[in-house]
């Protein structure tokens, strides 16, 4: 015969779980035990005095007699004693506002002249001597002279005024000795311009307007528009140097 075995999962329900499986025993390895000796002390140790937490506690306390509920404890001579709260001292009350029935004294008057009082202390009242530490300003060498540097000043401004009417001369007489190069222009020729070009504007503006009346613009629609645009921007400027004050100048060339 041949033998052979069957896996059986154990998620599945199958007759194969009722037969009992042999106990596994699990095999614990040996204790770990140090060989060095844990109460030997520290050596090369810094903490000479035992710690809260290192070595064994050096005191006999008794476990059955521990500090209980309103049993007074040793203070902590580390502790400052605190003062008990002292009040401060109260402050004087203000004079009380006098009753309906009390009354000022009224009635007072004096025979004193106090013109004459003032005089008679004016006079006898004892000079004020001047301070010997205080600068006496009237004997100083420069009162009552012009500082020097005010001289420098005034010098200076002189030599930039004699740069500017120089610069200045020399500009008119090379003004002076060129040729007349403009002619102003006659009222009536301006005006004959400014209606012309008022019209030229309707006209361009009415082309403008029918334009604008498109939502979409293609490439050469937008190309017209902004032709358009700049064609009245041009003829604004014209219009508003016609329309300004004073002579339009004009070159002969």
């Amino acid at each position: 015969m041949s033998s052979f075995s069957v896996h059986v999962d154990s998620e599945f329900e199958s007759i194969y779980n009722l037969v009992p499986k042999p106990e596994q025993k699990v095999v614990k390895p040996p204790m770990y035990k140090s060989r060095h000796n844990p109460l030997a002390p520290i050596p090369f140790s810094t903490n000479k005095g035992l710690g809260p937490n290192i070595g064994k506690l050096k005191n006999n306390a008794d476990p059955i007699k521990f500090l209980r509920k309103s049993t007074p404890s040793k203070r902590n001579p580390l502790k400052p004693i605190e003062n008990k709260f002292n009040y401060p001292a109260p402050k004087p009350l203000k004079a009380k506002v006098p009753s309906k029935d009390e009354r000022p004294v009224v009635g007072l008057f004096t025979e004193k002249n106090f013109v004459t009082a003032n005089a008679i202390e004016a006079i006898l009242a004892v000079p004020r001597v001047p301070d010997a530490s205080a600068p006496d300003y009237l004997k100083k060498e420069d009162f009552g002279k012009v500082p020097k540097y005010l001289g420098e000043v005034k010098q200076e401004i002189e030599q930039e005024n004699e740069m500017i009417d120089a610069f200045v001369r020399k500009q008119m007489e090379a003004y002076e000795d060129t040729p007349e190069l403009c002619d102003a222009m006659p009222e009536e020729e301006r005006i004959v311009l400014i209606e012309k070009l008022k019209t030229k504007w309707d006209a361009v503006n009415k082309k403008y307007q029918v334009l604008c009346m498109h939502t979409l613009y293609e490439g050469h629609q937008k190309a017209r528009k902004e032709a358009f645009e700049e064609e009245m921007n041009g003829i604004e400027a014209d219009l508003e140097k016609l329309t300004s004050k004073g002579p339009l100048m004009i070159s002969r060339g």
